[in-house]
């Protein structure tokens, strides 16, 4: 067996087990972290070449949306996009022009080892090990806006070390908000040699859409469903606590289905959308008007054709503020939650009327003042400096662009 097979099945059976937290021997790691290295020192860059890594490994949030922006301008580069298999072992299906690679394979940390540009919106790049090298350039997207919940709040030290390894290997940092920024520079990038660029987040464009594109996606979303066009619909998506626990997702969907209809009038139904660290142990009840919300792959879409969010303190709503929807808040452990993570800032100061149980939910509902919600909602993303405009997926091309243009890749200052 020669060299190099011997490193891939060692990069293949060690690493794997180390990332998905299999107890591995200290030999193994130690194979495993030489078989990175060896990877990474014999790949030489290839300058076309773009890897896109999404935190759950799916064709969503921002790096979709980059994606399909290059798409677009036919620039002819080698799109690179990390998946995971899925239960029956499928690889997903990507749009033609974007090459599909399984996560924790030497294929993939090869391609790692070879891009001239990685583009991730979590911390995937660091997690991998694959050392990056003079000569590639990352830009992370992340997948948080405007609040609300502090990233230094969790409390995994693996997600910790790879935070601060982040701020170390990161060239450009996406933001959307004066804001945003002040997270990235006061947490894990205040490395001034990492560039933040206030281009807004690409996965928001589709929240500026005309009236026939969101007619379009109205049509898509129901048909997935097998709702009636004319449905309105509410997208209930709770975060996740760091204990795992799922008792406060106790929403009394009837009754909002109820209030909705009788303060706005029409038909509702609600998706129910759970965070990727509890939605396998939710059961996933579903009815006539009960959907399953995790069926759907892609939220911003949802958010861009539902007509009331409600959420606990996930960021999403922060998101769908920049649309037409009305967002709410239902947190019943509020205090809690505050003490065991943190805020940013007091809910208080968000457009989004808050409810600590059902009854005060329903009153909310209720009582909605859509005139005084749209005044709130302007005053608050004046307030975080928000420079959302539906453009950036173009900025961040255009900055992509000039990247893959350059030969001096140590500390690109565009």
């Amino acid at each position: 067996m020669n060299k190099q097979l011997i490193l891939k099945n060692t990069a293949e059976k060690n690493f794997s087990k180390y990332v998905l937290g299999v107890k591995i021997s200290p030999l193994d790691n130690v194979l495993a972290l030489a078989a990175r290295q060896y990877i990474s020192f014999t790949g030489r860059i290839i300058k076309n070449k773009i890897v896109f890594v999404h935190y759950d490994y799916k064709y969503q949030c921002n790096p979709k949306y980059i994606c399909e922006e290059l798409l677009r301008q036919h620039k002819g580069y080698d799109i690179v996009y990390a998946v995971k298999k899925d239960s029956s072992g499928n690889v997903p299906k990507l749009p033609k022009g974007i090459r599909a690679v399984e996560i924790n394979t030497y294929e993939f940390f090869r391609e790692l080892a070879t891009a001239r540009l990685w583009v991730d919106n979590a911390l995937n790049c660091p997690l991998s090990f694959v050392p990056k090298k003079h000569g590639q350039v990352l830009i992370n997207t992340w997948h948080g806006s405007l609040g609300l919940k502090k990233i230094t709040g969790v409390p995994d030290r693996k997600w910790q070390l790879a935070a601060k390894t982040a701020g170390r290997i990161t060239n450009f940092m996406i933001s959307n908000s004066a804001f945003e920024t002040e997270v990235f520079r006061s947490t894990y990038w205040n490395d001034p040699k990492v560039r933040v660029v206030e281009f807004g987040h690409p996965r928001n464009d589709i929240l500026f859409c005309d009236k026939k594109k969101k007619a379009e996606l109205k049509r898509k979303v129901c048909r997935h469903f097998g709702v009636d066009e004319d449905t309105d619909l509410i997208l209930y998506a709770p975060t996740f606590r760091n204990s795992g626990s799922t008792e406060y997702y106790d929403i009394d969907i009837p009754r909002v289905l109820a209030a909705a209809k009788e303060r706005f009038g029409g038909s509702w139904k609600m998706l129910c959308r759970y965070h990727i660290k509890v939605a396998d142990k939710m059961q996933r009840t579903t009815s006539e008007d009960i959907l399953d919300g995790n069926s759907y792959e892609d939220i911003q879409e949802l958010m861009t054709v539902c007509k009331i969010g409600i959420t606990d303190y996930s960021s999403w709503i922060c998101d769908q503020v920049l649309g037409s929807s009305y967002g709410f808040i239902y947190a019943p452990d509020l205090d809690e939650y505050d003490s065991e993570r943190g805020f940013y800032y007091p809910l208080q100061e968000t457009p989004f009327p808050i409810a600590r149980d059902n009854d005060e939910l329903i009153n909310n509902i209720l009582g909605f003042d859509s005139a005084h919600y749209e005044r709130r909602r302007q005053v608050f993303l004046k307030t975080r400096g928000c420079h959302e405009d539906g453009k950036a997926s173009k900025r961040t091309v255009k900055l992509i662009n000039k990247i893959m243009g350059k030969t001096n890749y140590s500390n690109p200052t565009i």
